[in-house]
């Protein structure tokens, strides 16, 4: 949904005018955060896209120091890094305002399922093909692009390794490495952002909504109703 879009929505005569008004904040708030988003992932695409650039330049070339292709795949693959650990944020974030709107929708403005926004889907089964090549499939592009930039991570490290192993004769390159790699990255980023770069939302007051309830009783009603996959909310 655009901001275009979300100004010009017209308050339900049954809504109060106050809680819409905030309903319309939190979808602009969305909106800002994912065109933010697109801009940053501007910068890493642009800086990797360089660096490889640069790399596939120098190795192009008779002769070329070996120490300059060590520090490009190690700046590539930090600055890759930075870029999976953004992507995993913005992901974070986004489940975040789309819950709240699905909040305000449920909880505050009472809309019922079948004219709610986020929280509706015209026809599930609809261009839900995952073997047809052109037709479409329930994948989450935000899971996408952080598979994709971690792959990017590990492939500069794989290039690190390989220029590495070129340099000292006595470093025998095989699989191993290239799973400590994987390792390393995994390490990384369960360690690094979770001490340093966490944002600070102590202060922020937690509604705990979204959480899914699992008993028998309401997955044989979602069964039955036809409703199936649809999260029960605190």
């Amino acid at each position: 949904m655009s901001n275009n879009n979300t100004n010009q929505i017209k308050p339900i005569p049954e809504c109060d005018p106050c809680n819409f008004e905030k309903y319309k904040l939190v979808i602009q708030a969305r909106n800002f955060h994912y065109d933010n988003f697109n801009k940053w992932m501007t910068y890493f695409y642009v800086a990797t896209g360089a660096l490889f650039v640069g790399y596939s330049q120098i190795v192009s070339e008779e002769k070329h120091d070996q120490n300059i292709l060590l520090y490009i795949t190690v700046l590539g693959y930090v600055i890759s890094l930075l870029w999976y650990w953004s992507a995993k944020g913005y992901y974070y974030w986004n489940i975040n305002f789309i819950s709240l709107i699905n909040y305000y929708e449920e909880k505050i403005l009472k809309f019922k399922k079948t004219e709610r926004i986020y929280f509706v889907f015209a026809n599930k089964k609809t261009q839900n093909n995952f073997e047809s090549p052109i037709s479409g499939a329930n994948i989450s592009t935000s899971k996408v692009a952080i598979l994709f930039a971690f792959i990017i991570t590990n492939a500069w490290g794989f290039l690190f390794l390989y220029e590495y192993s070129k340099k000292n004769k006595f470093f025998d390159l095989n699989c191993v490495y290239f799973l400590l790699v994987i390792l390393l990255t995994i390490v990384l980023t369960a360690s690094i952002p979770k001490i340093f770069l966490k944002s600070n939302i102590s202060s922020m007051f937690n509604l705990k909504y979204g959480k899914i309830k699992k008993n028998k009783k309401e997955n044989q009603h979602n069964d039955i109703s036809n409703n199936n996959g649809e999260a029960t909310f605190n």
